[in-house]
């Protein structure tokens, strides 16, 4: 099928709509070197590179630095011959992303900086970790009882590693007599060597707890009350993934790229990584253009659902806790977890955004803080630790059983569908610390603390079972755009209230009971009007109701077919004004429902074909 067709369908039946904002003939995203918020001053040559450049010796070996060149395009066979041939020694080379690692003579620095193809000269930097009651605490076990244990999934943990001999790690069904290992593979990207998985180990101490929070057996010590610190997805299969924290962030790139590279051989569908930015004197912009931002996101490109820390820079105690969201927590496609506390509230040392380039992070929130989990070296023992590392291998355990409920479901529906429409709103105004921070200037849903809300097993599971991608739903919501610095920038759309939204749906020939509904941030579900000919939703409006709540909000619409199956969500991120339109746009016009709903349906006809 030629996709210019319905991409030309949708082009035009925009600008065949004179009340909508149509976007500027050369809007174009800028190219993200362009925008790059560790580049103040535009030169090239990141800042943070800079400033450690100028500190003599305190970062580097002498004369010496660790360096991403970083491409407009995939580097090639002369790419590296150049580097080379200048004097730089060339340590990796990205298979996903359009960059090479390099340590070079730091008087090389400004000169590659001026090369053609070259954008970007990068520090390498280094990552660092982000430092049984949790399980009921966050309804996980109603998830068990509805059958699901993760099995038939594999979690990659890129991590410090996975101690292979503690008893909730070594096996699935905890008899030593039986040959089912927990864990299917090791790699090492140190050596960039793949071995057994029986031979996994653990070079710190943080990947073996994070690897049981996800997915431990629970088999050694026990509780006080003799229950077992049992992982949320106890059956799950997990692939050691070991980056950290030896070398520097090249090596976890490595990793992230083997994980991409071989998640069909061992049936990868998530990975989670607990990693951050190593932090120095001063906080580092976070625009979810690093490369190591970068890579995650290619990730879940490529097909796997990546959970990742938020951090741990004390979000709540002062204003300055806002916008400390850390790299790669601050990437666009994985979903980015806060930490919550046992009584539910959030911790007061997880992160919480605004990202450096204003988007909302987290995505979601689980419980962080005082988890036991497996104590690497100890065969039988358990410790506890907090921090937003805990939370997130939790969530890897959730999507997990998610996962198992659906195999079909895609990395942007277990985000967009199950997190972002399921997840339980929380805000920060119903937590009773005093030191609470609210990073939130107008969002409700999705916001700067919580994300979506509070992660719903139970729910998820549920849902999940439900999405059928046979079914599809689209929003007709034209993009806005301002002119900032004499570049057209695509901005959120402003939607008046009381006024009229459309799209349309494709039921693929299935009758349809309930229909189109459409929520508006935390609010509940509200029903569509049927515009189609034929009654079976192929167009659809809805007017916005006066009662929502107005500011940043994330629109959700879902066609639901019977009570157990339904589409996956189609979000939109809006701004709903709370002053009304002029009347003449308060009119719906008998027209615009079947032009928008075509234009919807064009959407969906290049969402099949992808």
């Amino acid at each position: 099928m030629d996709t210019r067709v319905p991409l030309l369908a949708a082009l035009l039946l925009f600008s065949a709509l004179p009340s909508l904002a149509v976007p500027p003939a050369d809007a174009s995203e800028s190219p993200w070197w362009e925008t790059y918020s560790r580049d103040a001053d535009r030169n090239g040559i990141s800042d943070l590179l800079a400033w450690k450049l100028a500190q003599g010796d305190r970062f580097f070996a002498p004369d010496e630095a660790r360096v991403f060149v970083r491409y407009d395009h995939r580097p090639d066979d002369g790419d590296v011959a150049q580097l080379e041939a200048a004097g730089a020694t060339v340590t990796f080379r990205a298979q996903f992303i359009d960059l090479l690692g390099t340590t070079m003579p730091r008087a090389l620095v400004p000169i590659v900086g001026e090369w053609p193809g070259v954008v970007m000269l990068d520090d390498i930097g280094k990552g660092e970790p982000q430092m049984n009651e949790a399980v009921p605490a966050m309804g996980v076990d109603l998830a068990w009882e509805l059958g699901f244990d993760g099995a038939g999934i594999t979690v990659a943990i890129v991590d410090t590693g996975v101690d292979g001999l503690h008893a909730g790690l070594d096996d699935q069904d905890d008899n030593p007599l039986t040959d089912d290992p927990k864990i299917l593979v090791y790699y090492n990207a140190y050596d960039d060597q793949e071995y057994d998985g029986r031979l996994s180990e653990d070079s710190g101490t943080h990947g073996t707890h994070v690897a049981g929070i996800t997915a431990g057996t629970g088999d050694g010590d026990t509780a006080p009350d003799g229950s077992r610190y049992v992982g949320v997805a106890p059956q799950a299969n997990l692939a050691n993934v070991l980056v950290c924290c030896s070398g520097d962030i090249e090596d976890i790139i490595r990793g992230i790229e083997w994980t991409m590279a071989n998640q069909d051989r061992f049936g990868i569908r998530v990975m989670t990584s607990s990693l951050g930015e190593q932090q120095v004197e001063f906080h580092i912009d976070n625009d979810g253009r690093s490369a190591w931002s970068q890579a995650v996101d290619a990730a879940v490109e490529s097909g796997l659902v990546v959970t990742l820390s938020a951090g741990n820079e004390f979000g709540a105690a002062t204003v300055a806790g806002c916008n400390t969201i850390d790299s790669p927590g601050d990437a666009r496609l994985p979903i980015t977890v806060a930490a919550l506390d046992k009584d539910l509230s959030l911790a007061v040392y997880s992160s919480r955004g605004y990202t450096s380039d204003g988007r909302v992070k987290p995505d979601v929130a689980t419980i962080g803080s005082n988890i036991m989990a497996p104590n690497k070296g100890t065969v039988t023992g358990y410790t506890s630790k907090s921090g937003t590392s805990m939370a997130t291998p939790l969530m890897a355990g959730i999507v997990a059983l998610t996962l198992e409920a659906n195999p079909d479901l895609t990395p942007a529906e277990v985000k967009e569908t199950i997190v972002a429409g399921y997840s339980i709103e929380r805000e920060i105004l119903d937590d009773s610390d005093l030191y609470t921070n609210d990073c939130s200037l107008l969002e409700t849903r999705p916001d700067n603390e919580y994300g979506y809300g509070q992660a719903d097993p139970r729910t998820f599971v549920e849902v999940a079972g439900q999405v059928d991608p046979l079914l599809q739903v689209a929003w007709t919501i034209p993009p806005r755009y301002e002119t900032v610095n004499g570049t057209d920038v695509e901005v959120k759309p402003e939607i008046h209230n009381a006024s009229w939204l459309y799209g349309g749906a494709d039921s693929s020939g299935s009758p349809v009971a309930s229909g189109v509904e459409v929520r508006f941030g935390a609010s509940g579900w509200y029903p569509a009007t049927d515009t189609s000919p034929q009654g079976d939703w192929t167009y659809w409006k809805i007017r916005v109701p006066p009662e929502v709540a107005k500011g940043n909000q994330t629109l959700a619409v879902r066609l639901v077919a019977a009570p157990d199956r339904m589409s996956p969500i189609d979000s939109a991120s809006v701004v709903l004004l709370d002053e009304r339109a002029p009347a003449s746009k308060q009119e719906d016009s008998p027209g615009l429902p079947l032009m928008t709903g075509l234009a919807a349906l064009a959407v969906i006809a290049l969402r099949r074909r992808d």
